[in-house]
């Protein structure tokens, strides 16, 4: 994933960064889908979670169900 210089800043000022709206199959419309950083995986994307909206990385969460 590339971010522009604009991205790269916002990302380092509030922790994420809007990165476009994506659409999974079986969804039947879109959802912004922000960068940020993991502890563990460093820079991914993915999209807010429930109703505190937040972001969990995707790779971590993966992990978790193969446990």
């Amino acid at each position: 994933m590339e971010l522009s210089f604009v991205q790269c800043l916002r990302l380092r000022l509030f922790g994420s960064v809007p990165v476009g709206l994506r659409t999974r199959p079986g969804w039947g419309g879109s959802l912004m889908f922000y960068a940020f950083r993991c502890p563990e995986h460093g820079l991914v994307e993915n999209y807010p979670y429930g109703y505190g909206e937040r972001l969990e990385c995707p790779k971590c969460l993966k992990d978790e169900k193969v446990e």
